[in-house]
Order: C-alpha cells, then sequence, then structure tokens
C-alpha cells in the first residue's frame, strides 16, 4: 500500500523536532510551515501512488497510457475502418454506363467513397457496384538523410482517422519478416501518442534504406469511420459528363464503418502475451491475430482440433484445422468470414477453417451481501447489480473471449473496491453460485443477464 498523505506529515513531525526554531513555529501552527509541509506531503503522496501503480503495471496496464504504449509495441494500429455498402445503380441513359474501380461517389450527406468494384450497365438497365467510404490524399516525401530506419511520420486527416497507407513502389511488410536485403519495404508503427509512422529498413540487412533526395509518393486512405447510412441513400458521381444518366442508392450495408479500437478494447488485445508476430511462426494463439485485426468484437474464439476433440468425438476431418466462432455488429455473416478466411490463411495458408454458430448463454450467479446497518441494503444491491452486469454482461470485455473464467476472487476484488459499503470491516460477500464451466462448449457465447443474477442481502453483525 503507497505511503499516505498523514504518514509523510507525521514523518516531517518527527524531523523537525531536529531543528528547534522550525519545531517552535511548529507547535504555534505557523501556516509558513504547516501548510508547507501540508503541500509538500501531499505532492509526495501522489508520487507514492504513481510508484504504486508503475510497479504493477506490467501485469494490470491500469493507466491508459501503459496501454497505448503496449499497443505500439504489439503491432495495434489506430486506423478506423471504412464503411463498405452494395449501391444498385440505373441508368436511365441511352449509352452503355461503365463504372470502373476507384472512381468517386459522394453520398447525399457529401461524404466522399471510393468504388471497389464496378459495373457495366446496359441504357434503361438496373446494375450494383460496391464501394467503400474513404477519401484519398497523397503524400510526397523527400527523404532527408540517409539513415537505418528512416521514419516517415504521418499527419492526421482533417476528418476522421487513416484507414489505409500504401506507397507506390515500396511493400508493406509487417516487422520486416521474410524480407531480404534489397526488397523495397516498409513497416508501419504507431507510439504511445497513437502518432502513425512508416519505417523503411537498412541496407544489408533486411530492406533498403532510401537515398537522401529520394522522393516517396504515399497514398493515405481516410475515412469517417462509424457512419449510420440507411437503405435508399442517395449518391452520385463527383466528377461526370452530360452522357452519363445515372441514379444511385445504397442497398446494403456489408461492413458498417469504426472508429480506431477504444482503450477498452486495446486493453483486452493487448492482454495477449506479447510474443507474437504477424507470421505463422508464433501458431499458439490465432485468437490474437484475429482478434487484432478485426477491432472490436461481440464475441470471438478461436480453437484447434486438441480442444476440438476434447469437448466433441474425435475425427480425421478435424485434423489440421482451425475452428471460429464470431459475432460482430454491422457486418453480414458473408463478409466477416470472408475477412477471417483471409487474415488466417495470410498467416499460414495450411490451415482449413470451419465457422461454428455462436450460442448464447446465460450465467447463473447468486451473491449474498452482509452489508453493515448503517448503509441502504436496497441502494447497494442496486449498485452490485450494475456493476456485476457492466463487468460480466453481455456488452462486457469478459464475455467478448471465449472459454473465459468468472473467479471468486475477482468478484470479491471487485465489489469491495467499488461498493463503499463493502469496504468496511464487518461487510462480507458470499458467492453462492457460479455457472458450471465443465459444461461449457467452445463457441458458446457466455453472459450474465437481469434474470440469471441473484444478490440478496443480510445485515452484518
Amino acid at each position: 500500500m503507497a505511503i499516505t498523505k498523514d504518514q509523510l506529515i507525521q514523518s516531517a513531525v518527527d524531523e523537525i523536532t531536529n531543528y528547534p526554531t522550525l519545531a517552535k513555529r511548529f507547535q504555534i501552527g505557523d501556516p509558513l510551515i504547516t501548510q508547507g509541509m501540508a503541500s509538500i506531503a501531499a505532492m509526495l503522496a501522489e508520487v507514492a501512488t504513481q510508484v504504486e501503480v508503475t510497479t504493477g503495471e506490467s501485469y494490470l496496464k491500469a493507466r491508459d497510457v501503459t496501454v497505448l504504449a503496449d499497443a505500439s509495441v504489439k503491432g495495434v494500429l489506430p486506423f478506423g475502418r471504412p464503411c463498405i455498402a452494395a449501391i444498385t445503380v440505373k441508368n436511365g441513359g441511352d449509352k452503355l454506363l461503365k463504372i470502373l474501380g476507384g472512381r468517386v461517389l459522394r453520398d447525399q450527406n457529401g461524404r466522399m467513397w471510393r468504388v471497389t468494384t464496378g459495373a457495366q450497365v446496359a441504357a434503361g438497365a438496373t446494375g450494383s457496384i460496391i464501394a467503400r467510404q474513404v477519401e484519398l490524399r497523397t503524400v510526397t516525401h523527400t527523404v532527408a538523410q540517409n539513415q537505418p530506419f528512416y521514419p516517415v511520420e504521418l499527419a492526421e486527416p482533417e476528418i476522421g482517422y487513416i484507414a489505409e497507407v500504401m506507397v507506390t513502389g515500396w511493400e508493406h511488410a509487417p516487422e520486416f519478416c521474410n524480407v531480404l536485403d534489397g526488397d523495397l519495404v516498409y513497416h508501419i508503427q504507431t507510439d504511445e501518442n497513437q502518432v502513425i509512422s512508416l519505417v523503411f529498413g537498412v541496407t544489408g540487412l533486411a530492406g533498403m534504406q532510401p537515398a537522401t533526395g529520394t522522393k516517396l509518393n504515399i497514398s493515405i486512405y481516410d475515412t469517417e469511420g462509424e457512419i449510420s447510412p440507411s437503405v435508399g441513400m442517395a449518391f452520385y458521381f463527383e466528377y461526370t459528363d452530360a452522357t452519363e444518366k445515372a441514379a444511385m442508392t445504397l442497398a446494403e450495408v456489408s461492413q458498417s464503418g469504426e472508429a480506431p479500437m477504444s482503450i477498452t478494447t486495446m486493453r483486452e488485445i493487448c492482454s495477449f502475451p506479447g510474443i507474437y508476430s504477424e507470421n505463422a511462426v508464433y501458431r499458439a494463439n490465432f485468437d490474437f491475430l484475429v482478434r487484432r485485426k478485426l477491432g472490436a468484437v461481440t464475441f470471438l474464439n478461436v480453437w484447434n482440433e486438441l480442444k476440438e476433440e476434447s469437448v466433441r468425438p474425435a475425427s480425421v476431418e478435424n485434423m489440421n484445422k482451425l475452428f471460429v466462432s464470431v459475432l460482430k455488429r454491422g457486418v453480414t455473416p458473408e463478409a466477416l468470414q470472408s475477412e477471417i478466411r483471409l487474415i488466417i490463411t495470410t498467416a499460414d495458408n495450411s490451415y482449413r477453417i470451419k465457422f461454428v454458430e455462436a450460442i448464447e448463454k446465460a450465467v447463473p450467479l447468486k451473491l449474498t451481501l452482509y452489508v453493515p446497518s448503517t448503509y441502504d441494503s436496497a441502494a447497494t444491491m442496486q449498485a452490485v447489480r450494475a456493476l456485476i452486469l457492466d463487468n460480466y454482461g453481455r456488452e462486457s470485455d469478459w464475455a467478448k473471449r471465449g472459454e473465459a473464467k468468472m473467479l471468486k476472487k475477482d468478484i470479491y476484488d471487485l465489489l469491495r473496491q467499488n461498493v463503499p459499503a463493502l469496504t468496511q470491516r464487518v461487510a462480507d460477500i458470499s458467492v453462492d453460485m457460479i455457472g458450471d464451466d465443465t459444461a461449457d462448449l467452445p463457441e458458446h457465447f457466455r453472459y450474465v443477464t437481469e434474470e440469471s443474477l441473484e444478490v440478496f442481502t443480510e445485515t452484518a453483525n
């Protein structure tokens, strides 16, 4: 426990007796002495608290800045995810309408979109295109000096977030993995302030360091992140000619836009050990890889054949197979599964993948609170219910990870640290019932509900 302000003041009082003149002024309550001691003690108490938190930071990650620093080391980038939509195109002209990939659209709110899958729509006919909500800006950077791991810091967009970065003629190679000397590659990194930078290689070791004066043409796609497009929303070409008469409306959103990871989500991602990389070498935890790439999910669990055959009969079909159970708002199941397949096969294409439908399951929990008579039992019970549902409910970080364990000691610590009535010496907590973990399957999306949570109070003696 950190040393308190009162303890520091008492240490100063003990020491001041060695200085008779100051001791006399302290005894008569001279504010020049007492106020100075109090302010210094308060400052030292704050420092002591910070030192205590820092001691356990490698395990607890209590401070946001620690989470951000840890995320930067693990390569978690603060990128936004653009909204992707299918758009119906009706050609009202008398000529074939060609819409190529990369063409710029705007929606009725003025947001910029780019076509990813184009179409050719005959006169009077109706077709469909795919577009994502991004805006392109280009930057030309002139290399100032020839140095190993030359960094190029990227400016933040005026609106929204960076979604994607590319350098003309260079290839993105995360962490310079499997890179040979002379390869034109770069790595993308961030720091604890979430400033994104491009880092180039080292000639003679990995990649190539650009020479002084080299011009780097950087394309940055920005997105507004979380938006709320509705079916029927109108679109128009940013640039068009008189022969193009197209009526475009939104048909379906296949992926909703998202802001970069919140601190809460990042803290969950960074709870995994830091030994994993972008490549297939780690193999130990694809859950980390998928969770990191997908960002905020409602539920995710990835397991292998060993875990699968511990809950279901063995089968040769399970060999070299990964099982995935996932729920995510704002994206169609088809698009979600396609993205996960790409994430896993990019890391290791030797695995087969099977998607298992998530099954929602309420976790029964019964708590008995022994509350001192000086506290309002009803208010205490309501505070406990809110706290449990916030930490173990459907939207909690605990529920998002498959096969998470509910530990009694965690419940005790949570309630005693956040409910004043339960911090008293005579107060107590009894956890009488927790769901049976042995009956759970990997695809079970488990959480505490209003109905499954029972809270009782008794007067503490």
